[in-house]
């Protein structure tokens, strides 16, 4: 069974909707909703950030060398604060972890919880 014709949504439009609710003057010509909230822009924002400024800053300052056991294999920049726990994406809470030592602390912040 077809359904019923609707008319446009804006106010004062008796014409016939055609896309999203709205009439051929009055559709909108891109996606009237984005999938990406604004919440995530930011964040992928800050990601982004944190990968091409911060990260490399990081190692540099660390001597491309773990913090903790001065390895300088399979490296990763860490959150030295959590975010979740109040931590920034800013140099000053990064620290460069050999891949082992991510993972051992990793698993002593979630035994904390």
């Amino acid at each position: 069974m077809p359904r019923a014709a609707s008319i446009c949504l804006v106010a004062g439009c008796p014409k016939r909707t055609v896309r999203l609710g709205r009439c051929v003057d009055h559709a909108p010509l891109e996606r009237a909703w984005s999938r990406t909230s604004a919440r995530n822009r930011v964040r992928d924002t800050t990601r982004r950030q944190w990968d091409r400024h911060v990260r490399p800053q990081a190692l540099v300052r660390d001597g491309f060398a773990c913090v903790r056991c001065g390895k300088r294999e399979r490296l990763e920049v860490d959150h030295a604060k959590p975010i979740a726990q109040g931590g920034t994406w800013t140099l000053d809470n990064a620290q460069t972890l050999c891949r082992d030592c991510h993972i051992e602390k990793t698993a002593q912040e979630r035994r904390k919880k």
